[in-house]
């Protein structure tokens, strides 16, 4: 076997999100998500903000803005822990899907859903009980 990474080993996937208003969705994900704007349609030297992209830590996904809105996105995020996750966004005001609860995978779950109906799920694993 090589040395070094597969040729066909998969990189960081970057999911692209249907929505109604990039501005609007921009805004929402900074403010109420705590993301950061990464780029947006200015780098073209286009005046209207129809596509962008935003962050945090290392998820990134795209906003792209659709005249007509048939499809959500389901999008999952490993998280360090989901409890204080879910505690930071209920402050900020996101629409709780999902509150965190234990899966029987061995993860502790929960999910939001953005103004266009895209999901965003976020698991931590299940800390083992001390014995």
């Amino acid at each position: 076997m090589p040395d070094g990474p597969a040729p066909n080993r998969l990189g960081k996937a970057v999911p692209s999100l249907p929505v109604r208003s990039c501005v609007d969705s921009l805004a929402w994900y900074c403010e109420k998500l705590g993301f950061r704007k990464d780029f947006d349609d200015a780098v073209l030297g286009r005046d209207e903000i129809l596509f962008a992209g935003v962050s945090r830590d290392e998820f990134h996904i795209t906003l792209n803005q659709h005249d007509e809105q048939g499809c959500i996105v389901i999008v999952g995020c490993d998280v360090a822990d989901v409890d204080a996750l879910y505690e930071e966004l209920k402050e900020r005001g996101v629409e709780i899907l999902l509150r965190p609860q234990d899966e029987p995978w061995g993860e502790r779950h929960m999910a939001i859903v953005d103004p266009d109906g895209n999901e965003l799920h976020f698991s931590s694993p299940i800390a083992a009980e001390d014995s």
